[in-house]
């Protein structure tokens, strides 16, 4: 490396001249040194030029402290939390807020939990959304004065704005596609669930969404700028956390003693329970759903399902509601996949074999958050049973079927297994009531989910039991996710497998073409409730669906 200093030569020179020279040339040389290392290791955040708002992201980062742990913002509110690695980086998912300012620019920094910039970046807010999509906030009173904003409508494009099926608004999209104008909530707006739509001149449905009519809420959105300047960070909502100890129930009186646990011992060691990850930022779009309903099918891959004679009903679904074209299993065989989509992981199973685990899952975060689950299994004889499977039996509709465990991931868990009051949310199907809990778990017997019997068994069985969930009172601002727990090939592992999203007001044969896996169903629940991420649900991408 040249310093740009020459030395003087030896002859005719003073040694103790020369050594100062050198001297001076080592220390100029090391500090070159330093700013180049320097420079390689600057701290600073990274993302995407453009987004849309609620569009999901990466935020990465390099040059932090080993461990170091902070928050990400977006025009200084806090989205999510960030944990530096070993080699001082971190790449963290981060949802664009819904009220980010179309065709604007977001600023996305990287803070200590005391409020310290650590390193920031920009984004430009746009419109690259290929489908007709609505952004409203979370939350109004009747007659605020809103804004909604809209992406992916078409250069140009009119119509008008609705609540409730009232007209109230009219929009114009802009050469890309984006609009955004205010819109006054009717005082009589009725409290709950509202719906607001864009439609054509016609009427004709374009796109919907949905927000929270409560009272004393702020008269507009999106807020107003923060004040420059150094800014508090707002306080994180806790994470929910499972009772360590595997038996105790989240829901019951502390000091009663909990019932012995199961004696069948696991056929195999599983792995250590992960922890729950950090508070799922603000719900975005998703709605705050009254009642989440899965249902689950078996061992079908998609090309078998759409299109097929065998399985009219379920292709009538998927024209009149929304289905995810790329949705992949986890694994093969079965039981993997339905601990996963309850648990964020399969949690060490391999097999079909009989597990008692210790991990946290979506039914504890459902006990601590103040809601309600019941896993509803064909043929199951209750009693908090932990038999692997039963006789053949008629329980509600469908041909007669045999239960077995392996399709009923919440009798796994010991902390519901071991506790008499939890483990009778688990019951028969004969049972089956929609407004019985906010989070239903439904599993059809052996026959019924295709596993032993036809396609034709289970499109049948779809056709009289989703009925009882679609016409009730109970279907209002709720979903129902019909999925498979695995397909016929290995195409990422488990297969590729049909998944519906079934809403009251879903736009008709949308088709969601991102790359989704059960992690993203149980992403998207506890995104929609504000609970912690479990296990691989934290880096997936929510199902997307105009719900």
């Amino acid at each position: 490396m040249s310093t740009g200093l020459s030395l003087p030569t030896a002859r005719g020179r003073s040694p103790r001249l020369l050594k100062f020279a050198i001297a001076a040339a080592a220390t100029i040389l090391a500090m070159s040194v330093v700013l180049n290392v320097s420079a390689s290791t600057t701290t600073r955040i990274s993302a995407p030029a453009m987004a849309a708002p609620d569009a999901h992201v990466t935020v990465s980062g390099v040059g932090l402290r080993s461990g170091q742990t902070g928050v990400l913002t977006y025009n200084n509110v806090v989205v999510t939390h960030f944990g530096a690695s070993g080699s001082g980086s971190f790449s963290a998912p981060f949802i664009v807020p819904d009220w980010a300012q179309m065709d604007g620019t977001g600023r996305i920094a990287a803070k200590t939990a005391s409020g310290a910039l650590i390193a920031t970046t920009s984004l430009t807010i746009g419109a690259k959304v290929k489908v007709a999509t609505l952004y409203v906030p979370d939350e109004a009173a009747p007659g605020a004065k809103i804004m909604v904003a809209g992406a992916g409508f078409g250069s140009g494009r009119t119509g008008i704005l609705t609540i409730n099926g009232l007209k109230d608004g009219k929009f114009t999209a802009s050469k890309t596609g984006s609009f955004s104008v205010p819109f006054v909530l009717p005082k009589t707006t009725t409290l709950g669930t509202g719906r607001i739509s864009a439609k054509t001149a016609s009427k004709s449905l374009i796109a919907t969404t949905t927000l929270k009519i409560g009272i004393a809420m702020p008269g507009s959105v999106p807020p107003p700028p923060p004040t420059p300047g150094p800014t508090t960070i707002p306080t994180a909502v806790p994470p929910v956390v499972s009772s360590p100890n595997p038996t105790a129930d989240p829901t019951a009186n502390p000091t009663a003693a909990p019932t012995a646990a199961p004696t069948a011992a696991p056929t195999a060691a599983p792995t250590a329970a992960p922890t729950s990850g950090p508070p799922a930022p603000p719900s975005a779009s998703l709605p705050n759903f009254s009642h989440v309903y899965v249902i689950v099918f078996e061992n079908k891959e998609y090309s078998s399902i759409v299109g097929s004679s065998q399985a009219p009903y379920i292709n009538s679904l998927i024209a009149q509601y929304g289905l995810a074209t790329n949705f992949t299993a986890e694994a093969h065989p079965s039981e993997p996949n339905y601990i996963a989509m309850v648990a964020g992981s399969p949690q060490g199973v391999t097999d079909d074999g009989v597990y008692n685990l210790g991990a946290a899952n979506l039914f504890d975060q459902i006990d601590a958050s103040g809601r309600t689950w019941r896993a509803y299994q064909q043929g199951y004889q209750g009693n908090c049973s932990t038999v692997s499977s039963s006789s053949a039996i008629v329980d509600g509709v469908g041909k007669a079927g045999s239960y077995v465990r392996k399709h009923d991931p919440a009798i796994s868990f010991t902390a519901i297994s071991g506790n008499k009051s939890r483990c009778a949310n688990i019951t028969n199907l004969a049972s089956f009531d929609p407004a019985a809990a906010n989070f239903e778990f439904i599993t059809p017997n052996m026959i019924n989910d295709m596993h032993d019997g036809s396609i034709a068994d289970g499109d049948n069985f779809l056709k009289a039991f989703l009925p009882k969930i679609t016409t009730s009172s109970s279907f209002a601002n709720s979903v129902v996710f019909v999925t498979f727990d695995e397909g016929s090939s290995n195409v990422n592992g488990g297969g590729h497998i049909v998944t519906l999203a079934i809403t009251p007001h879903m736009t008709a044969g949308f088709k969601a073409t991102a790359a989704y896996t059960h992690y993203s169903m149980l992403r998207t629940v506890e995104q929609a409730w504000g609970l912690p991420y479990l296990g691989n649900a934290a880096s997936a991408t929510c199902l997307a669906f105009p719900y």
